[in-house]
């Protein structure tokens, strides 16, 4: 196995990067248990903090299994999808003709849940912007999006107009960013009550949900999303 290819970003990012070539190319099929910790600790020359946060971002991928006292095993996401040209909704339905309208129900500065801290990869204490949004065609709901975006990368994004535009747009218009992947997870759901208010749809409606996280340059997670879209 390959040792730690050094790139610019931080390090859990070359850690991250390294285990997940092991699992793409087959050196741990799904199923296989990976090195401890300190294993990987001592084979990359870090921390086993690094080790754990770059252990977290793949759990968070469904990359690998976290099983308490057992270790970390090799996985598959059900439905993963990577877009190596990152395209926000408002931008795919562009392209396609279709002019959407985004109504903003709330931002806010909060913190995160603990499965949206190890997706972004933030410090303990750190705060994200949690960013609510519905999106309409021609007056009619069709997705309840939420958006969490590290306070710290972008300060001040809840002053900007998060209603008219491009999340995404703005972000690389304002703080100099580019998204370069973006990584969703698809699987139905059926609507929550909450859920089912905003889309006009009866509770338990089969909707499709898509979690994801959006990467900037050097591999950097700057969203963690959360949709659902009605038929």
């Amino acid at each position: 196995m390959a040792g730690l290819d050094v790139q610019t970003g931080p390090r859990y990012l070359a850690v991250r990067r390294a285990v997940e070539r092991w699992i793409r190319q087959g050196q741990f099929p799904e199923g296989a248990r990976l090195p401890s910790e300190g294993e990987l600790a001592r084979r990359f020359g870090c921390s086993r903090m690094t080790v754990r946060q770059a252990i977290a971002a793949l759990a968070a991928e469904g990359l690998v299994q976290r099983r308490h006292g057992v270790g970390t095993f090799a996985s598959r996401p059900r439905a993963l999808r990577r877009f190596w040209t990152v395209l926000s909704f408002t931008e795919e339905m562009r392209a396609h003709g279709v002019e959407v309208q985004n109504h903003l129900l709330s931002v806010r500065r909060e913190r995160p849940s603990e499965a949206v801290r190890r997706a972004l990869a933030l410090a303990p204490g750190e705060l994200v912007y949690r960013i609510r949004r519905l999106r309409l065609v021609a007056g009619h709901p069709v997705a309840y999006h939420v958006s969490c975006i590290p306070v710290r990368i972008c300060p001040g994004l809840d002053g900007l107009d998060l209603a008219s535009d491009s999340l995404y747009r703005l972000v690389e218009e304002h703080y100099g960013y580019r998204f370069t992947r973006c990584e969703r997870v698809y699987r139905p759901v059926r609507a929550t009550a909450p859920e089912a208010r905003l889309l006009e749809v009866p509770p338990g409606t089969p909707l499709l949900l898509v979690e994801g996280v959006a990467f900037v340059d050097a591999g950097l997670p700057v969203d963690a999303c959360y949709e659902v879209y009605r038929e």
